[in-house]
């Protein structure tokens, strides 16, 4: 059978409006497994996920005890937080869909000589009143610390993950975009840095020589001038003219931007199909009826 990676969005989790409680991660896990069905009809499939409102929270956890109880660095709180979400859908896959499933808690490498390094971007964790940190953003609500977001180079685990796939294990892997690593004389170790999702499952996708990448987000389909009267939805479009609309600025960062990038890495790498749409429509999307197809030709 065919391989898909399905990258999970943070409100396939966690809506905007939600607190976060245990009852309602696991009412919007039950909510997307449902989704699943039709996939694994012609898939045998990987899923990644985010974890920032997961991982922002239990920074902020850390920071309101920190008195009592020693914080952990964020590469921790990154494992910790894969084995939550992992653990939900372990639950809501086993409960729903009666099929194998397991939790990988993933590493991945990155290059210490990463520019992300230089020019952190990526905010994370609880807001302050005033700058405490060397490298901290000032935002609308307050301060907070910016950390760098490299590029995956290295699925640490990826031969494990190759091999629940191949016996048809539904495997959660590269949850909120892995556990960033370097290597320091010939041995891994934790590094503060965030990688994006999207390119952490399109590392994993081309690593298990995936046929398709979804990548579910919380629109039906990638737009021209998103946001303005003239929006108009894609639906079919090749690689060239991604291209083309990313070099024309179309897509914003840390938005659309990295999922247009990381499809057209995973189509040059050999992928055939990337489909990005909202949750709901992924079973119309798989019939062709909904969301954007992105194709090497």
């Amino acid at each position: 059978m065919k391989v898909a990676v399905v990258a999970l969005g943070g409100n396939a989790i966690l809506k905007s409006n939600e607190k976060g409680t245990f009852r309602q991660q696991l009412k919007n896990i039950d909510k997307t497994v449902k989704q699943l069905i039709a996939l694994l009809k012609k898939y045998r499939i990987a899923i990644t996920h985010g974890n920032g409102p997961q991982v922002g929270n239990l920074l902020l956890q850390q920071e309101k005890s920190k008195q009592k109880i020693p914080p952990m660095p964020l590469d921790v709180c990154d494992a910790m937080t894969q084995g939550q979400i992992g653990y939900f859908l372990q639950m809501s896959i086993k409960n729903q869909l009666k099929k194998p499933v397991t939790t990988v808690v993933t590493q991945i490498l990155v290059d210490k000589k990463d520019p992300a390094f230089k020019k952190p971007t990526k905010p994370i964790g609880p807001y302050y009143s005033k700058k405490i940190f060397k490298k901290m953003i000032k935002e609308e609500e307050g301060w907070r610390k910016v950390v760098p977001s490299p590029k995956p180079k290295k699925i640490i685990e990826i031969e494990g993950i190759k091999n629940l796939i191949k016996k048809g294990v539904i495997t959660i892997a590269c949850g909120g975009g892995g556990i960033p690593v370097v290597l320091k004389k010939g041995k891994l170790t934790g590094i503060e840095a965030v990688i994006d999702k999207d390119y952490a499952s399109q590392k994993l996708a081309t690593e298990l020589k995936a046929e398709t990448l979804i990548l579910l987000t919380d629109i039906e389909y990638v737009y021209l001038n998103y946001g303005k009267k003239n929006q108009k939805p894609l639906k079919k479009i090749t690689i060239k003219e991604a291209t083309t609309y990313l070099k024309k600025g179309h897509f914003m960062e840390g938005s659309m931007k990295p999922k247009i990038e990381a499809s057209i890495e995973f189509l040059r790498k050999g992928g055939k199909k990337v489909i990005i749409t909202e949750l709901l429509s992924l079973e119309k999307a798989l019939r062709g009826k909904a969301g954007t197809v992105i194709t090497r030709h």
